[in-house]
């Protein structure tokens, strides 16, 4: 799929989320950080509850899963790279949300 050629991926077949006999043109865990995405609108509504701390928090699961895999520790399933990515997505877009309106507020 075009839409998403732009996004750095390794496409890797083994690491992609198959439903029936099509393969997602993203791996498990960016397909993941790209569903976080998806919540922005969501946070934006939510952004006086949310706080700094919970980027860090939300992030750390996908690096401790990423690392440990690259180091050859342990290998990672789909099922947790999506997990690990949707966090990290979310931690993303929590940073989007507190970065505009820290700019809003004192620009």
């Amino acid at each position: 799929m075009i839409l998403f050629q732009w996004i750095p991926c390794h496409r890797r077949i083994d690491r992609s989320i198959k439903i029936s006999n099509y393969t997602f043109p993203l791996c498990a865990r960016c397909s993941g950080i790209v569903i976080g995405y998806l919540f922005l609108p969501l946070l934006f509504l939510q952004s006086h509850y949310l706080k700094w701390w919970l980027i860090p928090l939300l992030m750390i699961p996908l690096l401790i899963d990423g690392f440990t895999q690259k180091w050859k520790w342990r290998e990672s399933n789909n099922s947790l790279r999506i997990i690990t990515g949707i966090l990290f997505g979310i931690a993303q877009c929590i940073l989007i949300v507190k970065t505009v309106i820290f700019l809003l507020k004192y620009l």
